[in-house]
């Protein structure tokens, strides 16, 4: 009888140590989960009311407030105001960032691709095609390509043949983005294809700008953060 006593004393003693035990991990887990305590932030995604925006060197600012906290995002320029609602991908934060052209300090800034409107984010990841999409609101012009050089068309169909070598295209620029992992990025498009060519360089350009374009043809470029391009140019130089 002593014996069956004890056991039943042991078997409570585990099974009130357990049960604490679980309250502390889903305590611990719901305090790192952002999603539960943020319900205004999915994956991979903020959600929110734009309270200020401001243009500088090829960027459009935001200052977003998700309702549980207020962040700012920097991406192309888009015509935003106060009021709109956005979508934020948390894919590429930036610490202590320091804005040349504000003369500002950020804490934390978000760079994005696109920003998205009025509508809240699905669920998961944004998909590359999304992040990648250029955009320009001018029609894309007439001109020869580059001396010894190639279209955006045949680029895209001789990849294989070209990758790891030195190409120029001319293009004209679709979408810019200023020192983005220590590099200025820039899409062209061509009247040779529909698809656009992504191009990384130190040197500058302007929108709707035609270039030409010299640099290194790369193939299924990973830069993480679920960055990955299938075709690119990197390092290049570019004039007019």
């Amino acid at each position: 009888m002593k014996h069956h006593s004890n056991a039943l004393v042991t078997l409570f003693l585990c099974s009130s140590f357990t049960l604490a035990m679980t309250g502390i991990f889903n305590s611990a887990f719901a305090e790192l989960n952002p999603a539960k305590q943020n319900p205004q932030m999915t994956s991979n995604n903020l959600y929110g009311k734009v309270t200020e925006t401001m243009d500088a060197s090829g960027y459009t600012y935001v200052h977003v407030d998700t309702g549980s906290q207020k962040v700012w995002a920097a991406g192309p320029v888009t015509a935003l105001k106060a009021g709109d609602m956005v979508t934020i991908p948390t894919v590429m934060p930036m610490k202590n960032f320091h804005s040349k052209a504000l003369n500002r300090d950020f804490d934390i800034i978000y760079f994005v691709n696109t920003f998205t409107g009025d509508k809240k984010p699905a669920t998961g990841p944004a998909s590359l095609s999304q992040k990648k999409t250029a955009i320009t609101t001018h029609p894309i012009k007439a001109f020869e390509k580059a001396k010894d050089g190639k279209t955006i068309a045949e680029v895209h169909s001789d990849k294989n043949d070209l990758a790891g070598k030195t190409i120029r295209v001319r293009g004209q620029v679709t979408k810019f983005t200023a020192n983005i992992l220590n590099k200025n990025w820039l899409h062209i498009k061509d009247n040779s294809s529909g698809d656009d060519l992504t191009v990384t360089s130190s040197d500058t350009a302007r929108l709707n700008d035609i270039v030409v374009i010299e640099g290194k043809l790369e193939l299924n470029k990973d830069y993480g953060y679920g960055y990955l391009y299938p075709v690119i140019v990197v390092d290049a130089k570019i004039t007019n």
